[in-house]
C-alpha cells in the first residue's frame, strides 16, 4: 500500500492529536484542528488517519475539511484519490465526525494493513499530464 500524498498530517498530528487507538493492524490517529486568528483558513477541521505499521506513514485519510467557499464536506483520501463522501450547511461536532469517519475508514480498509487498498473505481491509473 501506499501512502497518501498529502504531507499536512506531519505538522497536523504532532500539533493536534485529540485521540489514538488500532483498528484491525492499523494505528489510527483523530486530529481536530481548531480554528485560531494564525490558522483561520486551516483546510482541515477534523482528520481520521489510518497509518500501515510497515510504512509508519497513512494510508488513508477521512477529513473534514471546507473548499475555497468556505463549505464543509467529508472526504476520503488514499495514495490513488480524493472522494467527497458528504455536504454539510454546517460542520459535524467532533463525535459525529469520528463515527462518520470511522465507519468510512472501516469500509474502505483492507481487513489487513498487507493486503491492498480496495478501489471502488477498479485499479488505478495514471493520469496523463497536460
Amino acid at each position: 500500500m501506499e501512502a497518501i500524498k498529502d504531507l499536512s498530517w506531519l505538522r497536523q498530528l504532532a500539533l493536534s492529536s485529540v485521540e489514538r487507538f488500532d483498528l484491525r493492524g492499523y494505528g489510527i490517529a483523530v486530529i481536530s484542528l481548531p480554528p485560531t486568528p494564525a490558522h483561520h483558513e486551516e483546510r482541515f477541521r477534523y482528520r481520521l488517519l489510518a497509518f500501515d505499521p510497515k510504512l509508519g506513514k497513512p494510508v488513508l485519510s477521512v477529513d473534514l475539511e471546507s473548499d475555497i467557499l468556505g463549505d464543509y464536506c467529508l472526504a476520503l483520501q488514499t495514495a490513488a484519490e480524493h472522494r467527497v463522501i458528504a455536504r454539510y450547511d454546517s460542520p459535524p461536532s467532533l463525535p459525529e465526525f469520528r463515527s462518520r469517519a470511522l465507519a468510512e475508514a472501516e469500509a474502505a480498509l483492507p481487513a489487513s494493513p498487507s493486503l491492498p487498498m480496495p478501489s471502488a473505481r477498479g485499479p488505478a491509473r495514471k493520469r496523463k499530464r497536460i
